[in-house]
């Protein structure tokens, strides 16, 4: 007899499973053999293969965007366009943050004239001089032009053996000191703020190189043209007579009247252009102004008297023979005490114009000075306050009233007070100050009739502050000989730069030239 055994309970569905997946491998092999594909078997090889494939994708794309994500970075960082050639100067390269440089000092200049938000609008407007180029076109080329001077000087320089010694040194230094107090005080690191100013490329090593080396180009151009550029008192005094205009000076005074309408708008506030019935009124009734203080003058002899009657003031600057009362000044048939009322039709204006004399411009050239710049930062006030006029005049006022009275305690003084960081480490000392150097006020304190030696005063500047001052004495040089020797030898030395500027070969790389500016 034989006994029939039944597998456990538990292990029946497991084998079950291994005998359908053994007859189905069965199955997949003999369909294989016969050339006959599996429908099922299909549809799994593609699903994994559409699996595979995404992934490949998706991790792909991943790495594209690591990739573009990195090289956005290195681009806006600068690193990449810091190493290209914008341009070649007789075979010697120059970056993109070198040529950045002068690029930013020609936009600098038209910046200081009209502003950092009309320079953008004007970099792409066609210059007047060729419209098929653009202003910024321009600034690179005037750059290109700097950048030419300051290789051939700095190559002359070498090969003379002329270098920057520790006083140049000093003076790149207080420019970099200047640099970092300006960034602190906005806001930015040193590094930061050169990127800012220069673009994204400049970096503090660039900066402070071409500092050196324009710094290295004026030495040797001042050593030249000292050598070079030298002229005789005759040379000197036949310069003066042929342009006499430009350097006499003119004792006389007058008075402008205007002659235009006044300004009328309608009743939307849009400004009215004055018919011309208007505008000759206005202008006829100048003139009878101008010739009612002229009779005035002619029968007190107080011009000024004559123009206050009228609400008029007088000017006693004539500073040249451009204008129209200049040309009547400055002719030569002109006496004293001639008296006359000009009509100057361009700018609807009569002027009363008195002269008394005309001569040679014989003050001092130059003048030494000490002063205390006085300003807001004196103040010690709480957080928030602003200072008023009045507390930095007294301040100085201050100041000055705990001066001791000699040139060495004036100088401690403004080395502990002075807020101008071009002399509060030397006793606010300017020497060989020449005119038009310092502001207005400033020089007129210095050339008052009877200033001497050891006078000392208080002066205001709107734009800078107060000024302490201590007078310390004038040059020897007569300011017409002075003018005119400096008139020849800048004309000399800007004809000798242009020659060498000429000559300098400069080959531009457009896709470095293009990361400038």
């Amino acid at each position: 007899r034989h006994s029939l055994s039944f597998p456990a309970a538990e292990n029946f569905g497991r084998n079950e499973h291994h005998m359908s997946a053994s007859r189905e491998k069965k199955k997949r092999q003999e369909k294989l053999s016969s050339g006959t594909v599996d429908p099922k078997a299909a549809r799994a090889a593609e699903q994994k293969a559409a699996e595979r494939k995404s992934n490949i994708l998706y991790g792909t794309v991943a790495a594209v965007f690591v990739v573009v994500a990195i090289a956005l970075l290195v681009y806006n960082s600068g690193i990449i366009q810091r190493n290209q050639t914008a341009v070649t100067i007789d075979g010697e390269k120059y970056s993109v943050p070198e040529t950045a440089y002068y690029y930013n000092q020609v936009c600098s200049t038209y910046a200081s004239l009209f502003g950092q938000e009309y320079l953008q609008t004007l970099k792409t407007q066609p210059h007047p001089e060729d419209e098929t180029k653009t202003y910024n076109d321009y600034f690179k080329e005037s750059a290109v032009d700097n950048m030419k001077y300051i290789h051939a000087a700095t190559t002359a320089a070498k090969e003379a053996n002329l270098s920057l010694d520790s006083e140049d040194e000093e003076t790149v230094k207080a420019n970099v000191e200047s640099m970092k107090s300006t960034a602190a005080a906005s806001g930015y690191s040193y590094g930061s703020y050169l990127k800012m100013v220069y673009g994204p490329t400049m970096t503090s090593g660039v900066f402070e190189s071409c500092l050196r080396d324009q710094l290295l180009a004026n030495k040797y151009s001042a050593d030249y043209s000292e050598k070079n550029f030298v002229y005789s008192d005759d040379e000197i005094l036949a310069y003066y007579n042929e342009n006499k205009d430009s350097y006499d000076v003119i004792d006389g005074a007058y008075v402008s009247i205007n002659g235009t309408p006044e300004a009328k708008t309608d009743d939307q506030g849009n400004a009215v252009e004055a018919t011309e019935a208007e505008k000759a009124e206005a202008l006829a009734e100048a003139a009878e102004t101008a010739q009612a203080i002229l009779e005035a003058y002619q029968k007190s002899g107080d011009l000024e008297a004559a123009a206050s009657a009228y609400d008029a003031t007088v000017s006693t600057t004539i500073s040249g023979s451009s204008t129209v009362y200049g040309q009547w000044f400055f002719d030569e048939a002109r006496k004293a005490g001639d008296a006359e009322v000009i009509e100057d039709g361009a700018s609807g204006r009569y002027y009363v114009a008195v002269f008394n004399s005309r001569q040679r411009d014989d003050s001092p050239a130059t003048y030494d000075v000490r002063h205390i710049l006085v300003t807001a930062e004196n103040l010690d006030l709480p957080e928030g306050e602003e200072a008023t006029d009045e507390q930095i005049k007294a301040k100085a006022e201050e100041i000055l009233a705990g001066w001791d009275g000699t040139e060495d305690g004036f100088a401690k003084l403004a080395n502990e007070y002075s807020k101008d960081p071009g002399s509060n480490t030397n006793g606010g000392l300017y020497e060989d100050v020449a005119k038009g150097q310092m502001v207005a006020a400033f020089q007129d304190w210095c050339y008052e009739d009877g200033r001497k030696s050891g006078d000392s005063g208080i002066v205001y500047n709107a734009s800078t502050g107060y000024h302490i001052m201590y007078f310390v004495n004038y040059g020897d040089e007569q300011n017409w000989h002075y003018s005119c020797e400096n008139a020849l030898r800048s004309a000399a030395a800007t004809e000798w730069q242009n020659g060498m500027v000429e000559a300098a070969k400069a080959e531009i790389n457009e896709a470095g030239m293009k990361n400038v500016g």
